[in-house]
């Protein structure tokens, strides 16, 4: 049974007030979230971060990731958002959606401490994919005819963006756990992290932080590029995150949900090739 689109005012009216009173609710989660994660890396500090890496290469390379960079801002210049743009699902209706599928992940998982945080991840996936069966109809799943030029710019702008934070900012080390259990796992788990990185997680985020809790307005994109970046608790790649949350976004209003998906895909793979090169 697919979500209405439509609700009567009084209805509205309760669902944004109980959204506003679970909102400690989803800040006790968010801290939850930190604290494990601290417990994990023992600090936030398990490797080096692959962009601290890249800032001491040769600058020579700087040159061809340059020229990427302004190539993906000439053409996200060039291309506009749809007129009229799509519409999106109202905020507190996919907001409280969320939280409870959030909470029952958080709550869920708790049962699985003892798997292999690999088994972890994928589980948490597919949770998270099987609770977006009511909302398939308003996810967006159509490319637009420019749907190349999306991807392409939004990936270069990810690039970009990517690389100028590790040269300007020299961050600290990334906090991700799964950068040390990636380098140091076997052909055969290096191929279930390949599916878990570059298929299920831009599946999942992109359905629910660029489809159901944005929209085609700054407002509600830029808040969930924030919320992205903060649920991935790693301070050292915060402002990075939000910056991928905005470009993403950015791409599926502008060509649909599984442009941004590719965006994100490509992004992770990218990312999952330099780590088992360098």
């Amino acid at each position: 049974m697919d979500v209405p689109r439509t609700d009567a005012p009084d209805s509205l009216l309760f669902r944004r007030l109980l959204l506003l009173s679970l909102a400690p609710l989803w800040l006790l989660l968010l801290r939850a979230r930190w604290q494990h994660r601290v417990l994990e890396t023992g600090g936030f500090d398990p490797t080096d971060q692959w962009l601290e890496r890249f800032a001491h290469m040769n600058p020579a390379w700087l040159v061809p990731v340059g020229f990427v960079f302004l190539a993906g801002v000439y053409w996200a210049a060039r291309l506009r958002w749809p007129t009229p743009r799509p519409g999106a699902v109202p905020l507190d209706r996919s907001a409280l959606a969320y939280l409870g599928v959030y909470l029952g992940a958080y709550l869920w998982m708790s049962l699985w401490r003892g798997a292999p945080p690999l088994g972890q991840q994928i589980l948490y996936s597919f949770w998270m994919l099987v609770w977006l069966w009511p909302w398939r109809t308003q996810l967006g799943w159509k490319f637009s005819k420019a749907w190349p030029r999306w991807v392409w710019a939004g990936y270069c702008l990810c690039l970009g963006g990517a690389v100028a934070y590790g040269l300007l900012v020299h961050p600290p080390p990334s906090g991700n756990p799964a950068v040390p259990l990636l380098l140091r796992a076997g052909l055969a788990e290096r191929g279930l992290w390949l599916l878990q990185i570059c298929l299920l997680t831009p599946l999942v985020e992109e359905s629910w932080y660029r489809s159901l809790l944005s929209g085609p307005g700054w407002g509600r994109l830029l808040f969930s590029a924030c919320l992205f970046g903060f649920v991935h608790a790693d301070p050292a790649a915060l402002p990075q995150l939000i910056w991928l949350g905005v470009v993403f976004a950015w791409v599926r209003w502008g060509a649909g949900l599984p442009a941004a998906v590719l965006t994100h895909t490509l992004w992770n793979l990218t990312v999952f090739v330099y780590l088992l090169g360098a």
